[in-house]
């Protein structure tokens, strides 16, 4: 008989916090096959408060499917009376985009592959995610949309002094869109994120706002 070994794990604390999350991009085409991608998302809690700025190129391989090559710059800042400027980390990333339709619902899946540079080690930590997200129009001859996305974080290798290896981050978003002109719109709704933290004494678990506006001229 095979005897499969079972340890109990013990439910960690979980730390709950309010953010603020603000998010533009645009994205376009440049000639027929090549296509850039520009953000800047800023985040706001209580305490503390970051930005993260992301660039890519890509190249389209069919109508709805692309291939991307990115970076991004994520620089911290506290609120201890003046901001002070903190060491924040730098990626690469790689990244797959399709975009199908699916009926009336506009899909997207998003797998993207990061190589993160953080302050405190030599090592670069590998991390990949994928999304999955859905937006249903309901109204307004296809101008206001009901948004549905879910997007899970796994670490592939443990750093010393940085992330170990597993499961990182889910988060999970439910909203509106309503698009205000033929390239412009906004997206504002709810978004859990819950992060796992084994360094810390407890998980993270952020309720945000989020509110962004995105720029299609694809």
């Amino acid at each position: 008989m095979l005897v499969i070994p079972f340890r109990a794990v013990e439910a960690r604390p979980v730390q709950a916090e309010a953010q603020l999350w603000y998010t533009v991009s645009a994205q376009g085409g440049i000639g027929e096959h090549f296509l850039y991608y520009l953000e800047a998302q800023p985040r706001f809690s209580k305490d503390d408060g970051r930005a993260i700025l992301r660039s890519a190129g890509g190249v389209r391989l069919f109508q709805d499917m692309s291939l991307w090559l990115g970076q991004g710059w994520i620089p911290l800042w506290v609120w201890d009376g003046d901001p002070a400027l903190r060491q924040g980390e730098s990626r690469l990333y790689q990244q797959y985009l399709y975009t199908p339709k699916l009926g009336s619902v506009r899909g997207t899946l998003r797998a993207r592959f990061e190589q993160r540079f953080l302050s405190g080690t030599t090592e670069v930590s590998l991390r990949a995610r994928v999304m999955l997200r859905g937006a249903q129009p309901v109204a307004a001859e296809g101008r206001l949309s009901l948004i549905l996305w879910d997007e899970v974080f796994y670490h592939l290798n443990s750093v010393e002094g940085g992330p170990s290896a597993g499961f990182d981050t889910n988060r999970v978003f439910l909203g509106v869109g309503w698009k205000y002109a033929d390239h412009s719109s906004v997206e504002v709704g709810y978004l859990n994120a819950f992060i796992r933290r084994p360094s810390s004494e407890a998980d993270q678990l952020i309720h945000a706002l989020s509110v962004s506006m995105p720029f299609n001229y694809l």
